[in-house]
């Protein structure tokens, strides 16, 4: 959250705050209409002082000093039953003080009398009753002395044409207001509390690693042989990527390892090893995990043989490798055996010879706790790996732990590839590589099974007879001296080239 402007942080959090409006303004709403209407009219009284032997500045002064008093009187029993019995009213005197108010304005002598009902003609016709009783009052207690005191009806009730509460427009403006502040405070809570990944700067932050790719996720409408053009392109400049990051060359068996337990649709690896084996390799995608989820892509494969069945050697590799759409693009489904024991390390080393034997390239997916074949066990095998993140699933903790658990094991993570990306992000990802992303030289390949190679074809070749000592022209690598005895089997493993010429099958 430290490099998150609040702009930023309110704008990847739009969701929360409109959630937080349309609360706060449903229930002012609510509140304001459930509220009865309340109308208020107000009648106006004149204080008026006679005395032919006293001054206008006397009776200005005795005016201002009895006219705070009588707006006391209003509430009072002498004034309100009065108006009770003469209105017929169903309500006792302190019900009815409740509903009325008077106030004099500063230095005036008049008093206004408010009254509430709930309608307009109702309040009006109570305002006038309680001015007159008032008025009533005060000339007969006053009228002493040498002062003729009277209460005149100024400005009469009339009957108010809307209501006076609730006021609808102030209540909703309060509810927006409040949802909007209670939106932006869930907004920073959740950048604070929240760890999801959704920027690429947070890849980088939690990781150090840099994002090679951004692959959008996938419409549910679109099958495996109807990619969207997008999808296309981010997958094609995610294998350059991953080229660049690795000294400018694909490696020869690439990890996936999800950050988290979600690794997310099997789309993104699936288009991975279908532009691989567009370029020239044959490529072989190998499943650890089994599942029956009927949306993942690897549905289809969810009851044929696979690499269980491979490890334990019921099988052979030719029998359960599946063919993708990309012509040269493979898939070793999970399988359907249930693995009961921990497997050699013999036999997974004979199943990844065979693999690498029958494919340039060779991706696998694991996980530290995948059945088949977890990331320790696939780790040495391996020449770089990538971690997968799944764009506001996966959080950086789950990150953190997916490149700390590869570097234990000892494989290198060149980079991080983020997916089910929404179609509408807009990420630059080569702005924020930096020099040390790129390699200075490929990955060296861990393990290459020992291929036969042939003998290449010239005109100028002539058979070998008896007569002859030397050998056929061969690589000096693979010239050795004749022996009596049968030659011992080799069982090393060293790196050749990887042709479909050079290629046999292993059993």
């Amino acid at each position: 959250m430290e490099d998150l402007s609040y702009l930023e942080i309110f704008r990847q959090r739009w969701l929360a705050i409109l959630i937080a409006v349309v609360v706060g303004v449903g229930s002012a709403a609510l509140v304001a209409f459930s509220i009865p209407p309340t109308y208020t009219a107000t009648a106006t009284l004149f204080l008026a002082v006679k005395d032919t032997n006293a001054t206008l500045a006397e009776r200005s002064q005795f005016s201002l000093a009895r006219v705070n008093s009588y707006t006391a009187l209003v509430r009072s029993s002498n004034v309100l039953q009065p108006v009770i019995d003469d209105l017929g009213l169903d309500m006792t005197v302190q019900e009815l003080s409740r509903q009325v108010t008077a106030s004099n304005p500063n230095s005036t002598v008049n008093i206004n009398i408010s009254a509430q009902a709930s309608s307009g003609e109702s309040a009006a016709v109570v305002a006038n009753a309680v001015a007159d009783s008032l008025s009533r009052l005060v000339a007969k207690v006053e009228n002493f002395g040498t002062f003729s005191v009277s209460l005149d009806r100024l400005i009469p009730a009339l009957a108010p044409v809307a209501p006076s509460a609730p006021q609808k427009n102030v209540i909703l403006g309060l509810g927006l207001i409040s949802g909007l502040a209670g939106g932006a405070i869930i907004a920073l809570l959740m950048a604070r509390f929240d760890h999801r990944i959704r920027r690429i700067s947070d890849v980088r932050r939690a990781s150090g690693l840099a994002v090679l790719g951004a692959i959008p996720r996938m419409r549910r409408r679109e099958m495996l042989a109807e990619t969207e053009p997008a999808h296309d392109v981010a997958i094609a400049d995610a294998v350059l990527r991953i080229t660049q990051a690795n000294g400018g060359s694909m490696p020869r068996m690439l990890l996936l390892v999800p950050a988290g337990q979600t690794s997310g649709p099997g789309h993104g690896r699936l288009g991975i090893a279908g532009a691989i084996a567009a370029t020239g390799r044959t490529t072989t995608l190998v499943e650890t995990e089994q599942t029956t989820d009927t949306s993942s892509p690897f549905a289809e494969y969810a009851e044929n043989e696979g690499l269980a069945e491979l490890l334990t050697g019921s099988t052979t590799l030719p029998k359960v490798t599946r063919a993708l759409g990309t012509a040269g693009a493979f898939v070793v489904p999970a399988g359907v055996a249930l693995p009961t024991e921990v497997q050699s390390e013999e036999s997974i080393r004979a199943v990844m010879s065979k693999v690498l034997y029958a494919a340039d390239v060779v991706i696998v997916q694991a996980t530290p706790s995948s059945l088949l074949l977890s990331v320790p066990v696939v780790a040495p095998y391996a020449d770089v790996s990538i971690v997968v993140v799944r764009y506001n699933h996966s959080t950086d903790i789950d990150l953190a732990q997916a490149v700390s658990q590869l570097r234990i094991a000892g494989v290198r993570p060149i980079g991080a590839l983020l997916v089910d990306v929404p179609p509408a992000k807009k990420l630059d990802l080569l702005s924020t590589w930096l020099p040390e992303d790129f390699a200075a030289k490929p990955a060296k390949a861990r393990i290459t099974p020992r291929r036969k190679t042939t003998k290449p074809a010239t005109a100028a070749a002539k058979p070998v007879t008896a007569a002859k000592t030397s050998v056929p022209s061969k690589p000096a690598a693979a010239i050795k001296p004749p022996v009596a005895k049968k030659p011992k089997v080799s069982t090393e493993l060293v790196v050749l080239p990887s042709t479909a010429d050079e290629r046999v099958d292993v059993d």
